[in-house]
């Protein structure tokens, strides 16, 4: 049997369409975030660091998909 972290983690597959609403989205919530302390710190930096994976990911798509 697989040995289990502390931590809870899932996988998640997504298509390239729903990669760049995801990234949309991701970019509509930094700009319309109200900043602390109506919103914790910490969000804006995860925002941030899920807007650029999502950008990777684009970007290996477009360069080794199209």
């Amino acid at each position: 049997m697989e040995e289990q972290s502390e931590e809870w983690a899932c996988t998640m597959t997504l298509g390239i369409n729903e990669v760049r609403m995801l990234y949309d989205h991701t970019c509509y919530s930094i700009k319309m975030w109200p900043g602390a302390p109506a919103r914790p710190y910490e969000e804006q930096i995860y925002l941030d660091t899920l807007k650029k994976r999502l950008f990777a990911m684009i970007m290996d798509y477009n360069l080794y998909s199209s």
